[in-house]
């Protein structure tokens, strides 16, 4: 399995912040050599998962890596409030076509549509969505590697830039917008409702800002300079997919629905753009099969349930991973890992102390 990598550009803008905080030890990582997209090794024994890769760009790092220097700016500066920050005056720009995508769009919807859209450009094995729920909508962003965590400052600083193309149309306005977070409150590490000046609740199965529907229809104020090439993008996007190894795509699908649907070999099939006879086909040509990437999905996303979920029983976790009888799932547990979940999840326990 490969590692997520991320736009290097996701720096940008961050070492202002830090300057006034000389006294830390905060210093931005350096991008390392670019290797292939979306999957990690395990964490525990499990079958890594062969094929071809798309190639990431040289300007990437890996996703871990931003993830982890995120959240040492909060633990080194005590400062709460820096990523969030960093996304709300984060210069699109920097994102290059895709930026000027977002800066040329007429409206809040427009933009956030074409940043999700998109987004997979940017950085990989992530869940992003932009929602309409009746008289409210929402955008929710999730890294769907199971291996990386902590991830929570990541997350204010992925909303702050959803958040200010927002506070473009609104002027700054700010009403009725709430915040959910995966982390729990004490994990984030200082007073994030008093950072974000509104409603927040944690401990939630993705990060999400929700606001007025009606937000999305605000004009947003024009911009100078080049418009849009949307067909590229999208060609580039098309290009992606075709290159991305199968069982890469396949995995990423399972790791976003697992918790919130039934994995289904058919359904899943349809949304690659394949039936389920050639994905099983290609699977195999791949040196896998659906079974396989499911089940070590479901083990290492067992394993993130029990860093994060201490107050779900094994029992439950096993209902989440989608497993009918949780008896099944500690014999699959015990089979991937050597142990029982109730012993890995003591020995997880027992490390983080």
């Amino acid at each position: 399995m490969s590692h997520a990598r991320v736009r290097t550009a996701a720096l940008d803008g961050w070492a202002g912040l830090l300057a006034d905080k000389s006294s830390t030890a905060v210093s931005l990582p350096t991008p390392a050599s670019p290797t292939t997209a979306c999957l990690r090794d395990p964490v525990l024994p499990g079958t890594p998962l062969p094929g071809n890769h798309l190639p990431i760009a040289a300007n990437s790092m890996p996703l871990a890596d931003f993830v982890r220097f995120s959240e040492d700016v909060v633990h080194q500066t005590r400062d709460v409030a820096i990523p969030w920050l960093a996304g709300v005056h984060y210069d699109l720009a920097s994102l290059g076509p895709i930026g000027t995508a977002i800066n040329s769009a007429g409206k809040v919807g427009t933009a956030l549509r074409r940043m999700v859209d998109y987004f997979a450009l940017l950085q990989d094995c992530t869940d992003i969505r932009l929602e309409r729920e009746e008289d409210m909508a929402s955008v929710s962003y999730r890294i769907l590697d199971p291996d990386i965590w902590p991830r929570h400052h990541d997350a204010m600083f992925s909303l702050g830039i959803i958040g200010q193309i927002i506070r473009r149309g609104t002027s700054g306005a700010w009403d009725k917008v709430e915040f959910a977070f995966e982390a729990e409150s004490h994990e984030m590490r200082g007073d994030i409702g008093k950072v974000l000046r509104a409603s927040c609740t944690f401990g939630a199965d993705t990060n999400q800002i929700r606001f007025p529907a009606q937000m999305l229809d605000l004009a947003l104020p024009p911009t100078q300079g080049p418009q849009a090439d949307l067909r590229q993008l999208s060609g580039e996007m098309v290009a992606q997919r075709r290159n991305t190894a199968l069982v890469e795509r396949l995995a990423q699908v399972v790791f976003r629905d697992l918790n919130t649907q039934g994995i289904e070999q058919e359904r899943i099939a349809r949304e690659i753009g394949m039936s389920s006879r050639t994905m099983r086909r290609k699977l195999a040509e791949e040196g896998s099969s659906f079974q396989q990437v499911l089940d070590e999905c479901r083990m290492r996303q067992a394993v993130f349930e029990f860093r994060t979920r201490p107050d779900l029983s094994i029992a439950q976790i096993a209902l989440r991973l989608g497993y009918a009888e949780h008896s099944n799932f500690t014999r699959a547990f015990h089979r991937w890992s050597g142990i029982s979940p109730q012993a890995y999840r003591t020995n997880l326990a027992r490390t983080a102390h």
